[in-house]
């Protein structure tokens, strides 16, 4: 075959190609969706779960996310097996009844109970019945186990052995401290109680005051914390365990130490003024609810972060059973539950609330 042939024909294929390529018609591009986010299935909530009768609440303590009690005026104790939806009065209930203000309770498992007037305590060993334990008992009572237990009043420390009914003094405080440059030695006064084992236990109250035991209560040693230029009276005490632990001091400032108490940071926490206290449900999740102030850590009570929250009546206490359910009481027969909801869950009277974290979510 001739060159100029060959070339011919090459450009000729060539030419074809081309024309073939220009008149193929374009496909347009599809566009890329972005990727949905997945919608929540599940929300937290505080809901109306109250006593129908118009007295006020004081206290409240759960043994389980379902079963509590709650105490108040003219000597109302209430009980629940089912979360707050139905309440049955164990004692009083009436609000025109004749009956001391019950503004304390403390229980051991769901039979061992006690709830207190300012001298008077009342026990149960079924969760149902109450009879009156001992006389002129004064001072909070904390139990670690269904018949030893203790309450600090008047600067002593009282135990008992045989579930309130008989007390005997463990401590009466004093302490030699140095005072702008002078050593006093002088009585001191703790109020606030806390054992985080049956072994180990704390009491606080008088400006740098601690009383520790480290023998289940037979022996307590006073330790005299540094002198500092603000009120240092603590008015509530929680511990994780044995070393980690928290305080409330006067100006609702929060204070923790993981040494057992040999020393006291303070944390940055808005609490609600006047006298907070602090509960956790575990060693992440912890709850300051007073007023109208909820104040939660997710992180052992590193961090804090704080919320306000509409109640229809001031909360006087709360008690967090779990890290997905807590309890809130106030006045007017004001009970409000905190859980978590389907999405789509609506309920009269129900207050938005913030997710606390699953106990897998690490």
């Amino acid at each position: 075959m001739k060159p100029s042939l060959l070339l011919v024909m090459v450009l000729a294929c060539g030419l074809a190609t081309a024309f073939a390529q220009a008149s193929r018609p374009k496909v347009p591009a599809r566009a890329v969706k972005p990727p949905t986010a997945e919608q929540p299935k599940f929300k937290a909530i505080w809901e109306p779960v109250n006593y129908n009768e118009d007295i006020r609440l004081f206290d409240v303590y759960f043994v389980s996310k379902d079963e509590g009690w709650v105490t108040g005026a003219a000597g109302t104790i209430l009980h629940t097996k089912d979360g707050g939806n139905k309440w049955t009065a164990e004692l009083g209930g009436d609000p025109h009844a004749q009956g001391e203000e019950l503004k304390h309770e403390f229980f051991t498992d769901a039979t061992h109970g006690w709830a207190q007037a300012w001298n008077t305590v009342f026990r149960s060993t079924d969760g149902e019945n109450w009879q009156q334990a001992g006389d002129d008992v004064r001072g909070d009572v904390f139990f670690v186990s269904d018949v030893k237990g203790f309450r600090a009043y008047g600067g002593k420390i009282f135990a008992t052995d045989d579930g309130g009914n008989k007390w005997r003094e463990v401590l009466a405080c004093r302490a030699k401290m140095e005072v702008q440059g002078l050593t006093q030695d002088k009585s001191c006064d703790v109020w606030a109680l806390y054992f985080p084992s049956a072994r180990v236990g704390y009491a606080m109250g008088d400006a740098r005051i601690m009383a520790k035991t480290e023998d289940g209560g037979a022996t307590w040693n006073i330790h005299v914390g540094p002198e500092e230029p603000n009120d240092q009276r603590v008015y509530d005490v929680f511990f994780l365990d044995e070393n980690t632990g928290f305080h409330v001091r006067s100006g609702s400032r929060l204070y923790r130490t993981t040494d057992g108490g040999q020393t006291w940071q303070g944390i940055v926490a808005k609490l609600e003024p006047g006298y907070p206290k602090v509960k956790f449900a575990d060693h992440e999740v912890g709850w300051s609810c007073v007023g109208s102030t909820w104040a939660y850590t997710l992180d052992g009570g590193k961090h804090w972060t704080t919320r306000q929250v509409r109640f229809p009546a001031p909360v006087a206490a709360f008690s967090l059973p779990a890290r997905d359910r807590g309890y809130v009481v106030g006045e007017h027969g004001m009970i409000y539950r905190y859980r978590v909801v389907p999405i789509d869950y609506t309920s009269k009277g129900m207050l938005d609330a913030s997710m606390m974290p699953t106990a897998d979510s690490r």
